[in-house]
Parts: C-alpha cells; sequence; structure tokens
C-alpha cells in the first residue's frame, strides 16, 4: 500500500533479464527454458519500430486464459513460415488454433547469439511436418513442426506396454553433434528421431536445436 492508502497491484517477481523490461511482445527469456501452447485469438498487422526503424509485422495476439497470454508475438519471417506450413495461406483460419512457442539461441547470421523464440508444433495438426524456411541469400533451414499431445494426454500406444526405451538426452545430443558430413548428420537424425518415435517420446529441445546448428555448422564450411 503506498502513502495515499491506495492498494498498489502485486508484480511477479522478476526470474530472467527479460522480466525486467515487460512489454507488449513476448520475450525468449519469460519461457524459462519451458515450452508453451498458447490459442491464437487474433492475427493482425502493426507497424512496429525496431533498431532499423519502423516496419510492418504480423501479430498474433492469444486466448487470455495464461499469464503469458497477455502479450502479443511479433512475427518473424521464420514463423510465419512454419505457421502457414502447419495452417494454411488463408491467415484468418489461424484463429483458434494452438501454437506451442520455444525459446533458442540464433547460431548463425547477422542475430547469432541473441535470444529468440520459434515454433515448436501445434496439437492441431495430424502429423509431423518438415518445413523448409527459404530466405534470400542464406542458404534453406529445415524444421520440424511437431504435433503436440493435449496436457495430460498419451498417444493410444502408450497405453500398451511397449519394450522401446527413448535414447538419454546425452546420448542423443552426441549422436548428432559427432556428424562430420551433413550425409552423416541426415543419418545420424533419422536414427535418434526414429528412436524417440518408437518410444512414444516427445524429442527434447535441446536436441532438435542441437541438429539444426550442427547442420548449420556443416554447411559454413
Amino acid at each position: 500500500m503506498n502513502t495515499d492508502g491506495e492498494q498498489r497491484p502485486i508484480l511477479p517477481t522478476p526470474v530472467d533479464w527479460d522480466d525486467l523490461y515487460p512489454g507488449r511482445f513476448l520475450k525468449a527469456g519469460e519461457f524459462q527454458g519451458r515450452k508453451l501452447t498458447l490459442k491464437i485469438a487474433r492475427v493482425s498487422i502493426d507497424e512496429l519500430v525496431g533498431e532499423k526503424g519502423a516496419k510492418i509485422k504480423g501479430v498474433l495476439t492469444f486466448e487470455r486464459d495464461d499469464p503469458k497470454a497477455a502479450k502479443d508475438l511479433a512475427l518473424n519471417k521464420t514463423n510465419g513460415f512454419c505457421l502457414r506450413e502447419m495452417f494454411g495461406r488463408h491467415v484468418q483460419d489461424w484463429v483458434g488454433k494452438r501454437v506451442t512457442l520455444f525459446p533458442t539461441v540464433i547460431e548463425s547470421g547477422a542475430f547469432k547469439g541473441k535470444d529468440a523464440i520459434r515454433i515448436w508444433g501445434s496439437p492441431d495438426i495430424a502429423q509431423d511436418i518438415e518445413v523448409t524456411i527459404t530466405m534470400p541469400r542464406k542458404r534453406p533451414v529445415v524444421m520440424t513442426m511437431h504435433r503436440m499431445l493435449p496436457k495430460g494426454a498419451a498417444p493410444a500406444q502408450q497405453q500398451k506396454s511397449t519394450t522401446a526405451a527413448a535414447p538419454s538426452k546425452d546420448e542423443a545430443l552426441a549422436k548428432v553433434r559427432e556428424a562430420r558430413t551433413l550425409e552423416a548428420l541426415a543419418d545420424a537424425r533419422k536414427t535418434v528421431w526414429a528412436l524417440y518415435a518408437a518410444a512414444k517420446t516427445e524429442i527434447p529441445i535441446e536436441v532438435e536445436a542441437a541438429a539444426t546448428d550442427r547442420r548449420l555448422a556443416l554447411e559454413g564450411e
């Protein structure tokens, strides 16, 4: 309570550096290393001012049933491509769809080392989708949009006993990082992904990111 007797709002305790500078848009640090699934309430465009001046960008607004949903997501081209491949070109059809976001660090290009928000997938797609991101003067990047299960749900196959065991995160990371050629990386990725699929286990964020980072490094050699 302040000196005038008015009740002051209770603000959350900051955890990440990004929490010290709250604003209209979601920031990677606010995720605290976890994935977050939100339902799209509105798709719009807005003039946003960045380091290079004003620019028109797409903006996602979410249904306000989660504390993080109180903020919007400014759409970069990479995330825009992923949404298009999952939900189609008609952007107003995205309203009502759920999208799973995750934090990562950009490993190459002009924004190398910067935190970023990327799209992991959605509970509203029927299966995993491979998305090829193509940008001018950049090598194509292949990303996987994962079919997410609703919280607390399990695939029908999981109701039966299974002898398959998912590799540990360290084993999977070592497998993709030890690849010395793009062909070897493709084989390693195929093997690791198949093991997780057989175990009906979601691929860890760190493994997905390591595979992308290793491919970018090999392409740059």
